[in-house]
Formats: structure tokens, C-alpha cells, sequence
């Protein structure tokens, strides 16, 4: 359903006809589903992420991209991770977040869930990208992982 331009300049008396409440029905369910945009990537197979000393992309289809109504954004990641120490940030727009402390820094095990949840706040209307970053070491992030963002 289509988004339509509400009424405004009502009368005293006047009533409300089908069709406007038709019109108040669907642009509630339009604005539910333009809050719960929401964008998902699981990964299928190991990703190899280069040693850098900068934070760079991991992976092209870990940059994901939602059109919001303008508001707040849940960030999540959860994988594996090998060959440590490893830090890793999102990317919002070319701007990163800058918790680069979403890592690991302990040696043993060489295999370590790294997971986190980041709410990103004030976020305007449109489109916006969100990148998954690491840096540090070479290191091979495991399958199954999962990074999604959603509107909320």
C-alpha cells in the first residue's frame, strides 16, 4: 500500500467518509512497515580478512543497506572468529561508530564468538549504509555469521 496525504483541513461537522478511514487504515499500516525496514546478511562460507591496520570492509556482502522513516537503528553482529587479536566497528554513511573495542584480545582459543549489539540513534529519513569493519591480524571470520540492521 501506498502512502496517502492525510486531510487536514477539516470543517466543523463535517463527517469522515469510507474512503478517508480507508485512507487512515492504509497509511498505518504503511508506516508500519516502512518502522520495521530491516536488512540481513548470513554468511555461507569462511571469509579471509587481510591484516590492516586500518579498519577496512570484511566483505562487500556484510554491507548492508535500509531506507528508514528517520529515527533509531539496532546494529547486531554474532560470528566466529579465528586467529586473533581481532577488532571490529560498523561503518554508518563512511562514518564508523568508533567501538573498535568489539574484539579479541586474548590468544587462546584461536576460535571465539564475537558478538554485539549497538543502538544507532537520530538517524534521518532515506537510505543508509551500514558496513561491517575489522582490523588487525589476518584473520578468517567463520560461516553462520550473522550481521543485520533494522529499524526500530
Amino acid at each position: 500500500m501506498a502512502w496517502t496525504t492525510p486531510k487536514t483541513d477539516w470543517e466543523v461537522g463535517e463527517l469522515m467518509m469510507v474512503s478517508g478511514m480507508n485512507a487512515v487504515g492504509e497509511n498505518l499500516v504503511e508506516l508500519d512497515r516502512v518502522r520495521k525496514a530491516v536488512a540481513v546478511h548470513t554468511t555461507t562460507a569462511d571469509i579471509a580478512i587481510s591484516n590492516s591496520s586500518t579498519f577496512v570492509d570484511i566483505d562487500s556482502n556484510l554491507n548492508l543497506t535500509i531506507t528508514t522513516a528517520g529515527g533509531d537503528v539496532m546494529v547486531h553482529f554474532h560470528g566466529v572468529v579465528a586467529n586473533k587479536p581481532f577488532r571490529i566497528d560498523v561503518e554508518v554513511d563512511g562514518t564508523r561508530l568508533g567501538h573498535d573495542e568489539y574484539g579479541l584480545r586474548r590468544g587462546e582459543p584461536n576460535h571465539e564468538l564475537l558478538n554485539f549489539t549497538h543502538l544507532v540513534q537520530n538517524l534521518s529519513a532515506g537510505s543508509h549504509t551500514f558496513k561491517l569493519q575489522g582490523r588487525n591480524h589476518a584473520t578468517t571470520l567463520r560461516s553462520h555469521a550473522q550481521f543485520w540492521v533494522r529499524e526500530i
